[in-house]
């Protein structure tokens, strides 16, 4: 599958490839036209082409009423792609355009889209109640045949929400066994499997346990490390300078908070080298 689609990257006119790379860090599953082209800061018509163009070459599938999904496999290399070849503040800028767009209620908005809208401005009783709605749709589709890596995506985000909100019992529940289930996937998804870490140790953390949510954090940072992702080591090393500060624990603190600055300075690095025309391989602190 990695042959296939960096074949089929390659061959990618640079617009396209470019708007491959932000569907990917979409934070729902799905998209809709408006959206995608607000996420791109590029006309409907013009992005309506390059997502034609995506479906064609099979890394983009047409879900029907105007909406798009990446087949979980092309997410999963396309985010790397993300993370090697744009610039931090760049990818940061998309998501922001797309969360103001979804929390203005533009038409065709999904639940799922409105609930992260809603969790990112810290509404966070609104975005469980919302992204609670997002996972019964979620298991509905799948019941119909659907992807369950939807599902598993959707629990993620009620995961984060429940955290958010201070309901760290049910969080934990949701999502501890979310590691495994993102693994055992046909097509294992390491990076959610990940970010499906670090949401458990956040939730362990803010529930006073940094002993537990330490283990959680070295699981994915480790990931982290293998998929070269210098941003999302970072977060990692962020979360263990915290789970130190919870310890007691000053130079465990200090080292971690300076790894993580060490990656953030790193992946800037690495978008100038693109920028330059010169892409090198990153690797994170040891």
């Amino acid at each position: 599958m990695r042959a296939d689609f960096e074949d089929s990257y390659r061959e990618l006119e640079p617009a396209a490839a470019r708007l491959l790379r932000l569907l990917a860090l979409h934070p729902a599953d799905g998209i809709g036209l408006p959206a995608a082209a607000v996420l791109a800061d590029r006309p409907e018509d013009e992005t309506l082409d390059r997502l034609e163009a995506l479906a064609g070459r099979g890394l983009v599938t047409d879900a029907g009423g105007g909406r798009y999904t990446l087949p979980g496999p092309v997410r999963v290399r396309a985010a790397e792609h993300a993370e090697a070849e744009d610039d931090p503040d760049e990818r940061d800028a998309a998501l922001r355009r797309v969360l103001d767009h979804y929390l203005s209620a533009a038409p065709g908005t999904g639940l799922e889209e409105q609930g992260l809208a809603l969790l990112d401005r810290e509404r966070r009783a609104e975005a469980v109640e919302t992204l609670e709605e997002a996972l019964e749709e979620a298991l509905r589709d799948a019941g119909r045949g659907g992807d369950h890596r939807t599902v598993l995506i959707a629990r993620h985000n009620l995961g984060r929400a429940l955290t958010a909100a201070g309901a760290l019992d049910r969080a934990m529940r949701l999502l501890g066994p979310l590691p495994e289930e993102f693994a055992a996937l046909p097509e294992p998804d390491d990076r959610n499997r990940g970010r499906a870490l670090l949401g458990l140790g956040e939730a362990y953390l803010r529930a006073r346990r940094p002993v537990a949510a330490v283990n959680f954090f070295g699981q994915a940072l480790e990931i982290m490390r293998t998929l070269d992702a210098p941003d999302l080591q970072a977060d990692a090393y962020a979360h263990l300078a915290e789970a130190a500060r919870q310890r007691g624990d000053e130079t465990a603190e200090r080292t971690a908070r300076d790894a993580a600055a060490a990656l953030r300075a790193r992946a800037g690095e690495r978008a100038g080298e693109r920028a330059g025309g010169e892409v090198r391989p990153s690797r994170g602190p040891s």
